[in-house]
């Protein structure tokens, strides 16, 4: 279980934090260093793209710069209208206040970024809350995120980011697996060949 917990902090530091910034750059150092052949691969893929091509498909992936094609917020799918801090994001920001967590990145941004729902299921696996860890995965979390990480697969500009999204699904796949969790069934309003969400 530590495993996973170490690989959804990181995950979702990667998807939410800039490339440039000191909290990536650790985590590319450690990735280097492991046994773990993705994760050196991940790492490789980081250190071969020019900084400056992935600082851009970072925001225009992630963050925002100009239409996205695979908006990490949950609302952008879950809400009727696509809309940030839709009725999803406020079901979610709920959730929190109900775990005893709160989103403060020091910015106004909805909570149900990808990235940082990642990290948040790092901190209830680390609280061994396995309930409430299968209910984020079950209700907020897998049923947009495969679809966001396939919209980012194919939209990535860099080996990196398409790396990220790859391992991304692959590990949140077998994990609910193993875990015996089934996303809910709920309504996707996103369709990626229609839609592009202003930054």
């Amino acid at each position: 279980m530590q495993y996973d917990i170490n690989l959804a902090r990181l995950l979702g530091a990667l998807l939410y934090h800039p490339p440039s910034s000191e909290t990536v750059s650790t985590i590319i150092r450690d990735f280097k260093a492991q046994s773990d052949e993705l994760l050196q691969m991940l790492a490789v893929s980081a250190e071969s793209n020019n900084p400056d091509f992935l600082e851009a498909d970072f925001f225009g992936l992630l963050q925002g710069s100009g239409d996205m094609p695979c908006p990490p917020w949950g609302s952008a799918y879950l809400d009727n209208e696509n809309a940030l801090f839709g009725a999803s994001t406020i079901e979610y920001r709920a959730f929190l206040a109900e775990v005893g967590l709160e989103s403060n990145t020091g910015v106004r941004e909805p909570e149900d970024h990808i990235g940082l729902m990642l990290m948040v299921l790092s901190v209830l696996l680390e609280r061994d809350d396995l309930e409430r860890a299968r209910l984020l995965l079950s209700y907020h979390l897998l049923p947009f995120a495969f679809t966001m990480l396939d919209g980012m697969e194919r939209s990535a500009q860099t080996e990196f980011y398409r790396n990220v999204a790859l391992l991304t699904a692959g590990w949140l796949n077998t994990f609910a697996q193993e875990l015996g969790v089934v996303a809910a069934e709920r309504r996707l309003y996103w369709d990626t060949a229609e839609n592009a969400l202003p930054a």
